[in-house]
């Protein structure tokens, strides 16, 4: 007996045996977290994506995109909530929505809540967001030995829109933005931008004086020939969608006589206003007053004066051709106005409408004239590629000055200026941004 209880063997085994009790509890109830981990990675997969859904529905009410057709049949709510539940959260009761994976009922103990809310500013920084927060509440097993019954998995996003700070007041729709010699292109208030995929979507042609002091951006790339032009130009960038698509679709569809009450104007030009007519003349008064509509070539030769109010109409068939010297100073019409065959909507496109022509001109668009001349308006060439050397040293310092065309050269000294287009109601090139800041 007395050399039994002298015995030590087995005393390691016991030791382990003990010792091993807390570390299978530690590791059971590591495993117990484990799973309260993947709740929460799938709680946040879904308030990630309900946050930007929702964020996506805000855009539509707050500045619906130019050009982007969006649903906003349903609110805010309903939107990340629809997704929440496309992502197996939903609250009780509230599991009808379409695509929804929810079950219609839940183990005993678990309950599951979606919040989603609309924020005027996130962590201090004013904005449009939407934040979705996601829960799961469910009952513990060994967590109970250490007070806690339940746990409550919550998981939390924060979707913002964004716009650009600064809309170019310069966009080409498909090939490059060049600059040709040594123009300047000034424009504090508004940027250049291109929608050109190509190396040089923005490209600098010339000497190193060439200079242009506005935030610019690109699809494709930016190269120059000198000097460091592409150091401001953000390359690589979402494209800009034109914001006069739905224009180019409502005059396209008049018809000639058969959206102008009077007809043709004849052998005078004419404004609607007051010939309610379309012209047919190839040349311009020296005065222009109104909203004019050709069908014919209008031709400015020479070097004459041209100045006024107006809104030029180029359709079906008709165009502008610049060359000489001329002195052109035009301001776009407020209120242009037209045919009832427009709709209220393509009327509101128009405001601070300037010149307008869709041809397809194979030698491009010349916009151009003396070191006074001045488009103070949006000059829109969806089809043709545009020489531009407009506004000068006579144009107002502040305006509505746009070009919107399939490219753009640049040819000779600018000035570029937005910031009267949205006092105006002016559209303007711009693009919202949704992205997930939490």
């Amino acid at each position: 007996m007395r050399n039994m209880l002298r015995c030590r063997r087995g005393s390691a085994a016991f030791a382990t045996v003990v010792a091993l009790v807390p570390l299978i509890g530690a590791m059971a109830l590591g495993g117990e977290a484990g799973s309260w981990y993947v709740t929460w990675q799938r709680a946040q997969g879904a308030a990630d994506a309900a946050a930007y859904s929702g964020a996506l529905r805000l855009a539509c009410d707050n500045a619906p995109q130019p050009g982007v057709t969006c649903s906003n049949t349903q609110t805010v709510d309903w939107r990340g909530k629809q997704v929440a539940a496309q992502n197996s959260f939903c609250n009780s009761g509230d599991t009808s929505y379409p695509g929804a994976t929810c079950a219609a009922s839940l183990p005993t103990g678990v309950s599951k809540t979606v919040q989603i809310a609309t924020l005027g500013s996130w962590n201090g920084t004013a904005g449009n967001y939407v934040q979705a927060t996601v829960s799961q509440q469910q009952p513990t097993y060994l967590a109970q030995l250490l007070g806690l019954s339940t746990i409550n998995v919550v998981a939390t996003a924060v979707a913002g829109v964004d716009s650009l700070a600064k809309p170019p007041c310069v966009l080409s729709l498909k090939d490059p933005i060049t600059f040709q010699g040594s123009p300047t292109v000034s424009s504090p208030t508004c940027g250049i931008s291109s929608n050109s995929t190509a190396d040089n979507a923005i490209g600098f042609k010339g000497n190193s004086g060439i200079q242009v002091n506005a935030p610019s951006y690109t699809v494709g790339g930016c190269s120059q020939t000198g000097g460091s032009q592409c150091t401001g130009v953000k390359t690589y960038q979402q494209p800009i969608p034109n914001p006069l698509s739905g224009l180019s679709a409502a005059i396209g569809a008049l018809k000639v006589p058969g959206s102008f009450p009077n007809g043709s104007c004849g052998g005078t030009v004419k404004s609607y206003e007051t010939g309610a007519c379309y012209n047919t003349a190839t040349s311009l008064p020296s005065t222009l007053s109104g909203t004019y509509y050709f069908t014919g070539n209008v031709r400015i030769n020479g070097s004459p004066t041209i100045t006024g109010t107006a809104t030029l109409i180029f359709f079906s068939g008709g165009s502008l051709t610049i060359t000489g010297n001329p002195t052109i100073q035009l301001t776009a019409m407020k209120s242009p106005t037209g045919p009832s065959a427009l709709s209220a909507s393509a009327k509101a496109l128009m405001k601070d409408l300037l010149i307008y022509d869709d041809e397809s001109t194979p030698g491009g668009v010349n916009i151009s004239g003396s070191s006074t001349s001045y488009f103070n308006g949006t000059v829109y060439v969806p089809n043709s590629p545009i020489t531009y050397a407009g506004n000068s040293s006579g144009a107002p310092a502040t305006g509505c000055y746009q070009v919107i065309a399939y490219s753009v050269k640049f040819q000779g000294n600018t000035s570029l200026d937005n910031s009267n287009c949205t006092g105006d109601g002016a559209v303007r090139p711009n693009i919202q941004t949704v992205r997930l800041v939490q």
